[in-house]
């Protein structure tokens, strides 16, 4: 099991002492939007080994996404596909993820035929509200047309939760069997507040036994939007990921936890900026 945080930039801290610092707790996966792609060279300049997802843009934050048909987006979605087939190995990518269209004006097919146009495994998003035949129609629709190269289903638990807090692990048979990607923060019964783990409501554990259950090895993703005083519960929130599935590798993030403790005692100038401000004001902004 490898536990991933989402980053882009954010005002008042260079995003290569970002992944250094999580790299030192042994985060080993990232993900990223396209708002990283000219601060690439400074990504790559602190990754090493970790892979990486990256995210296409999505309708609630930039306007569009893969699947929309207004023309005068064409542009982007062209210089999203050509940055991710000319920097994906560089950047230890192992997928592509995409929500389900949230555009009005959308198109199934354009948004297949773009995706196909990418030379990296596709997974596909649940997204908060959407119902779930909704997911699915679109989900049995995306797998017709892409075959093997969309790698599965890109699980967001807490997007299920909000959207139905009774059922919310009551996962179709068809799409449990595809999970290829996990996304975890906490949240309340009602608003999906992208919080480190205990700062919600969302029954993580109860989550944690259904993908031991099920076999889950792969990635899980923590969407988080910290403000400037949460490093503590960054690192909190990591150790709860890991704790079920590995307790040599809780130990271990345990240890380096308090040893990066003293490191951002002894930078604490590094961070002033970050310091005393709210998740909003230094920039994340995860939907």
């Amino acid at each position: 099991m490898r536990i991933g945080f989402g980053l882009e930039p954010i005002k008042g801290l260079s995003i290569d002492l970002i992944i250094y610092l999580l790299r030192k707790i042994l985060l080993e996966h990232f993900e990223f939007n396209w708002r990283i792609i000219p601060k690439v060279d400074l990504v790559l300049k602190s990754l090493g080994s970790a892979t990486t997802t990256f995210h296409l843009p999505i309708y609630n934050r930039d306007g569009f996404d893969f699947s929309s048909i207004n023309t005068r987006y064409e542009i982007q979605i062209s210089e999203v596909i050509s940055f991710v087939n000319q920097r994906k190995d560089d950047l230890n990518m192992i997928f592509v993820l995409a929500h389900a269209p949230e555009d009005p004006n959308h198109s199934y097919k354009l948004m297949f035929q773009r995706l196909a146009q990418i030379n990296a495994p596709i997974v596909l998003e649940n997204v908060a509200g959407q119902s779930e035949e909704y997911f699915l129609d679109f989900y049995r629709q995306a797998k017709d047309f892409l075959g093997a190269h969309l790698a599965g289903f890109a699980l967001d638990i807490s997007h299920r939760f909000v959207t139905d807090p009774e059922n919310w692990l009551n996962i179709p048979e068809e799409l449990k069997e595809d999970i290829a990607y996990v996304h975890i923060s906490d949240c309340t019964k009602t608003e999906d507040l992208h919080l480190p783990l205990g700062f919600g409501e969302l029954p993580y554990n109860e989550f944690f036994a259904f993908l031991k259950e099920i076999g889950y090895n792969g990635v899980i993703n923590q969407e988080l939007k910290p403000n400037g005083d949460q490093a503590e519960a960054i690192m909190s929130s990591s150790q709860l990921c890991i704790k079920p599935f590995s307790k040599t590798k809780y130990l271990r993030m345990k240890f380096r936890g308090a040893i990066m403790r003293l490191i951002l005692k002894r930078r604490r100038k590094d961070f002033t900026e970050v310091i005393g401000r709210t998740a909003d004001e230094i920039g994340y902004d995860f939907v």
